[in-house]
């Protein structure tokens, strides 16, 4: 028994789930489920909901630790050679951990369209159930994802991704050649959209973060126990960079602005620091430069936030008063070094991809139930509604539904990562 929730556990042929992993995973499924509920109130729309409370959120913030985590635990989990089995194999891991479920969130989103009266057309269906969905286009052709179900957006990238994955076991090329040719096409996406597609500009800065997983997979794991670390008070500080967008702010103080830098861009990257840190710390890696990692994940919230104190420029913006306030909070908490808070989070870790598959649409459907539609009570009624089957439902596809389809379609007891 680790009494440590953050610490890692050994690989086995039957791997036991870590805890400080699946709990930053829960917190990030935490993260965009209140988006959605808060921030776009779906389920709710008639009701105003106050600026302070739709801002309690932090959705993009949260799909960002979710491309990190998936560089490290796909890095961490094929440490073989790359050999043409060892491929095969990881292709076949993959669509049978993602696709059964996948499958049924799209059947769930037809379901969603069709009671919301929301129009679709077969090209975006079709798209989405081939996984080509992307708000960004391809040269012009648009191809979103269904309005029920706009997360899905991510699952475009997170394919592609794996994809890419395959070169970097098989040819482990250096830190150069996998990061320098995708920051560049992040700066022209934001500079020069018309020399850089913007779908190909944010791909690049996605993979910057799926990549930085990828590189701590590669650092290694501390010998002696480390002290214990701040570990709450840094995934507040995601939760702040993602209403801060610490270098937005740095690069429009210069006039550096873009009009549309796509679904990721060279302004996220404030967020990759602290997100190391949390990752770092769960996994027990080495992380080089700590130090400076640390005074930059801090810097990208203390500097902008001091910058809108002077300025008066604080309170005109609600987002930016929620990560003030979550800053602060960081702050008061850095002597607190407990990390058994992560236990109920890791539970939610546990079913996080199907909640993030099926939660959009169910609160498509919430918001057709016979509740008050413009009331606080309507909307504590839909939330309740909304959570009891969100929750229920991805527990059901994750730890019924997917074993039970894996266990026929790959014949084996090996858990799938």
């Amino acid at each position: 028994m680790i009494s440590d929730p953050a610490a890692p556990r050994a690989a086995t042929a039957h791997r036991p789930t870590d805890i400080g992993i699946e709990g930053v995973r829960g917190a990030a499924a935490l993260f965009v489920g209140l988006s959605h509920l808060f921030y776009v109130n779906i389920a709710t729309p008639a009701l105003h909901l106050p600026a302070l409370l739709r801002n309690l959120e932090a959705g993009h913030g949260g799909v960002l630790v979710f491309f990190v985590l998936s560089g490290y635990v796909i890095s961490w989990t094929n440490t073989k050679a790359c050999t043409p089995a060892a491929a095969r194999s990881y292709v076949q891991r993959r669509s049978v951990r993602l696709v059964p479920i996948y499958m049924a969130a799209m059947l769930l989103t037809l379901v969603a369209i069709r009671v919301s009266g929301l129009a679709e057309t077969s090209r975006v269906i079709i798209g989405s159930f081939l996984c080509l969905q992307n708000f960004n286009g391809y040269f012009g052709f648009s191809l979103n994802p269904p309005r029920a179900n706009v997360p899905l957006w991510s699952l475009n990238f997170e394919v592609l991704y794996y994809g890419l994955f395959v070169i970097l076991w098989r040819y482990r090329p250096s830190l150069g050649w996998v990061f320098l040719p995708t920051l560049a096409a992040g700066i022209l996406g934001w500079f020069a959209p018309q020399i850089m597609p913007l779908f190909i500009s944010s791909y690049a800065c996605g993979w910057l973060f799926w990549a930085s997983g990828w590189w701590l997979a590669r650092q290694p794991i501390l010998g002696e126990p480390r002290a214990s670390t701040p570990l709450a008070s840094w995934l507040l500080l995601v939760f702040a960079s993602h209403h801060i967008n610490g270098v937005v702010r740095v690069m429009n103080v210069f006039h550096l602005y873009s009009d549309d830098s796509g679904m990721v861009s060279i302004g996220d990257l404030g967020l990759i620091p602290s997100i190391l840190l949390v990752l770092g710390a769960v996994t027990h890696r080495r992380l080089p430069h700590r130090g400076a990692i640390e005074a930059t994940a801090w810097a990208l919230c203390i500097v902008p936030i001091s910058g809108m104190i002077w300025t008066h420029r604080l309170f005109s913006n609600a987002g930016w008063v929620v990560g003030a306030a979550t800053t602060l909070l960081a702050v008061l908490l850095l002597p607190w070094r407990s990390t058994q808070w992560l236990r109920p989070f890791a539970w939610f870790g546990g079913i996080s991809y199907a909640f993030y598959v099926v939660h959009y649409p169910l609160l498509y459907l919430v918001r057709s139930a016979p509740f008050p539609t413009s009331t606080w009570e309507g909307f504590a009624e839909r939330s309740v509604v909304w959570v009891a089957l969100a929750i229920g439902l991805s527990w059901l596809l994750e730890k019924r539904f997917q074993p039970w389809i894996k266990g026929r379609l790959m014949h084996s007891d090996k858990p799938s990562t």
